[in-house]
C-alpha cells in the first residue's frame, strides 16, 4: 500500500499551491487529480486577483481623498458580503494577499503592467477601488502556468516529495475515530481500485456548479467533491448560499468576463436603456454593484417584460477604445467571435445571469482545519468564511492561494504536533471491498434510465426553483424531485459498458450521486433560512435576518441534519437588503 504524510485531492489553483507548500515543508506529497492541472476550472478564471500592495489608489468620498489600504479591503469584503463573513478569514485574507502576490511575481508570473512598470490594476464588482491586478484576461491561465511550472521543478528536484496521480478520481475519503487515514481512489484508465494512506489529506477539488443546468462550470465541478467530506462525517456550511454571475453568454455557457464590466463595458435592456442606474440598490455603483444585486436586477428586467425575447437583455462594449479591447479583453473578443459571431466593438453581446460560484461548502476555521482529525480543506469546495453572503470580484483567486498555503501549514503543524499511527491492515482492505463491491453493483445494474436523464431532470429543477429568486413552495418542489430522482438512481439507473477501465459513463454515475445530494443540501439548506440575504434571496421572506448565523450540514443515520451556529464577524449592522418586487424600479 503506498504511503505519504499529505495526499492532495484536486489539480487546480488550490491543489497545486497546496503541494507546493506541502513540500517546502519537506512532506512526501501524493497529488491526486482527475484531469490534467492545467485543464483544470481554474484555468479558466479571467477577471483579477485583489491584493492592496501600496496606497497609490485612492477616490473622492465627502471632499475627502480616501487611500486604499488593507483595512478597506476588509471593509469592503465585509460590506460586499453583507457582514456574513467570519472576520479571522477575511483578516487573513487581506493581510497575505501581498504575500502571494509577490511570490508568483518572484516565480515568473506576468500580470500586466502599466507604462511605468507598475502592475496594472482594475475594479470588480462589490470593491470600492482599483484593487485587482490581472493578466490580460488570462489571469487564472497566467497563474496555474507559474504554479504547474512550479510544481514539475520541484518534481524533478525531489522526486521522492511529489507524485501527481492524473486522471485518477477519489471514491471514499477513509476516516476512523474521526481522524483521517487516506483514501480510495481509482485509476480511471485501468480501473483499478488503490487504497492510500497518509497522515493528512487537503481537500481541494473546486465547486459544485454543474447541479445547474445554466453554470459556466465544466464537468468536473459535479458536486463529487463535497460529497465525499460530507459522507465521511465533515459538515458542510453554508451552502444555500450560490452566487450567479451576471454575464453568461445566452444560450452558451461561455463566462463574458468581469473584466468586460470592469473596462466600461455597461448593461442595457431592450430600449437600451442602463438600467443599473434606475434600481435603488445599483443606482450608486451601477455595473460595480454586487454581483448579486447585478444579477437579481437582471432578472427583475426580464421579469418586467423589459429583456429581449423575456430571456436576456445586452452588454455593451461599444464605447470601449479598440486598444483596450485588444490589451486588456482579448479573450472575450476571441470568444466572442468564435463562438457567438458577434464583434463585441460593433455589437451587443446577449447576456443572462447562470452559476458561477458555490459560496458554501466544507466547514473549514481560518487556518483551513475542519471537524475531522488530519483532514484540510482550502479552495472552492471549503468554506471558510471568507466571502460570507455574497463573493465580492477577485476576492477567490486570492482566497484559494492564502488559504492552500495555510493548509500545507497546518498540515505539516499537525504531522509535527501529532504522533500518528497506521490504522490495521483489515480496515484499508474492508474499505477497499465495499468500493469495489459498489463498482460491480454499478456494472451490473439493468436498469432503464441513463445518467444524463436525471442529471437534466436535475439540472431543470434547480434552474427553476434554486436559482436568483426562491421561495417555499418552489423549494419545497426541487426537494420532492431530488427524492424522486434519487430513488430513480438507486433502482433503474442504467450504466454502459461492464468493465471500469476508462468507463467515463461509470464516472458520471458515480458522481451523479453526490450530486443528487448536494442538490438536496443546498435545497433543504434554503428552505431552512427563512430570511433573505445576499445571493440568497426567498420572495416569501425578503427581510434581512435579525441575527447573523452560519448554516451547518452533516450527515447522521443517512439523513442531513441541519443546524446553525453564530458568525464571527466583529461587526454587528447588516447591510440593508432593498426589498423590490420583481418588477418594480425607483
Amino acid at each position: 500500500m503506498k504511503s505519504y504524510d499529505v495526499i492532495i485531492v484536486g489539480a487546480g489553483m488550490a491543489g497545486l499551491r497546496s503541494a507546493i507548500g506541502c513540500v517546502k515543508h519537506d512532506l512526501r506529497t501524493a497529488l491526486i487529480t482527475k484531469v490534467h492541472p492545467l485543464r483544470s476550472h481554474s484555468v479558466g478564471a479571467s477577471g483579477g486577483i485583489n491584493a492592496v500592495l501600496d496606497n497609490r489608489i485612492f477616490r473622492m468620498e465627502n471632499n475627502t481623498v480616501l487611500r486604499d489600504s488593507q483595512e478597506l479591503h476588509f471593509n469592503d469584503t465585509l460590506e460586499c458580503g453583507y457582514h456574513f463573513s467570519d472576520a479571522d478569514a477575511v483578516e487573513t485574507l487581506v493581510s497575505r494577499a501581498p504575500v502571494m502576490i509577490r511570490e508568483l511575481e518572484r516565480w515568473g508570473c506576468l500580470f500586466s503592467r502599466e507604462e511605468d512598470g507598475s502592475f496594472a490594476l482594475r475594479r470588480m464588482s462589490g470593491g470600492r477601488f482599483a484593487r485587482t491586478l490581472y493578466a490580460s484576461d488570462k489571469t487564472g491561465r497566467a497563474i496555474m502556468n507559474t504554479l504547474y511550472e512550479q510544481c514539475v521543478r520541484l518534481r524533478q528536484n525531489k522526486p521522492d516529495q511529489l507524485r501527481i496521480f492524473e486522471e485518477w478520481i477519489v471514491l471514499k475519503l477513509l476516516v476512523l475515530n474521526n481522524t483521517v487515514a487516506g483514501v480510495v481512489a481509482m485509476d480511471i484508465a485501468s480501473g483499478k481500485l488503490e487504497t492510500i494512506y497518509a497522515k493528512t489529506v487537503i481537500w481541494a477539488t473546486g465547486g459544485s456548479g454543474r447541479i445547474y443546468g445554466r453554470t459556466s462550470n465544466p464537468g468536473t465541478n459535479s458536486g463529487w467533491g463535497m460529497a465525499i467530506p460530507y459522507y465521511a462525517g465533515a459538515s458542510l456550511k453554508d451552502m444555500e448560499f450560490v452566487q450567479f454571475h451576471p454575464t453568461q453568454a445566452w444560450d452558451s455557457k461561455i463566462l463574458i468576463s468581469e473584466a468586460a464590466r470592469g473596462e466600461g463595458g455597461i448593461l442595457i435592456n431592450r430600449k437600451e436603456e442602463r438600467f443599473l442606474a434606475v434600481y435603488e440598490d445599483s443606482r450608486t455603483e451601477k455595473e460595480f454593484s454586487g454581483q448579486d444585486v447585478i444579477s437579481r436586477n437582471i432578472r427583475r428586467e426580464i421579469l418586467a417584460g423589459r429583456g429581449v425575447e423575456a430571456k436576456y437583455v445586452y452588454l455593451d462594449l461599444r464605447n470601449i477604445k479598440e486598444k483596450k479591447i485588444q490589451e486588456r479583453m482579448p479573450g472575450v473578443r476571441e470568444l466572442c467571435k468564435t463562438f457567438l459571431d458577434i464583434d463585441p466593438q460593433k455589437e451587443l453581446i446577449p447576456v443572462a445571469p447562470g452559476q458561477h460560484y458555490t459560496i458554501g461548502g466544507v466547514h473549514t476555521n481560518e487556518n483551513t482545519e475542519t471537524d475531522i482529525n488530519g483532514f484540510f480543506a482550502a479552495g472552492e469546495c471549503a468554506c471558510a468564511g471568507v466571502h460570507g453572503a455574497n463573493r465580492m470580484g477577485g476576492n477567490s483567486l486570492m482566497e484559494t492561494l492564502v488559504f492552500a498555503d495555510r493548509a500545507a501549514e497546518y498540515a505539516a503543524r499537525y504531522i509535527q504536533r501529532k504522533n500518528t499511527k497506521i490504522p490495521k491492515e483489515i480496515f484499508f482492505e474492508q474499505a477497499l471491498s465495499r468500493e469495489e463491491e459498489r463498482i460491480r453493483d454499478l456494472l451490473s445494474a439493468k436498469g432503464d434510465i441513463h445518467v444524463s436523464e436525471i442529471r437534466k431532470r436535475l439540472n431543470e429543477t434547480m434552474d427553476t426553483y434554486a436559482g436568483i429568486f426562491r421561495d417555499g413552495m418552489g423549494l419545497v418542489e426541487a426537494a420532492k424531485t431530488i427524492k424522486e430522482l434519487m430513488q430513480l438512481y438507486h433502482s433503474r439507473l442504467e450504466v454502459y459498458g461492464d468493465s471500469a477501465r476508462a468507463n467515463f459513463g461509470l464516472i458520471e454515475a458515480l458522481e451523479l450521486r453526490g450530486s443528487l445530494d448536494i442538490a438536496d443540501i443546498i435545497v433543504q439548506t434554503a428552505l431552512k433560512r427563512n430570511e433573505s440575504i445576499g445571493v440568497h434571496f426567498r420572495n416569501d421572506f425578503p427581510a434581512a435576518p435579525n441575527r447573523l448565523r452560519h448554516s451547518l450540514c452533516k450527515l447522521r443515520k443517512g439523513k442531513p441534519f441541519i443546524r446553525h451556529i453564530p458568525v464571527r464577524s466583529k461587526t454587528k449592522p447588516v447591510k440593508p437588503l432593498h426589498v423590490l418586487a420583481p418588477w418594480i424600479r425607483k
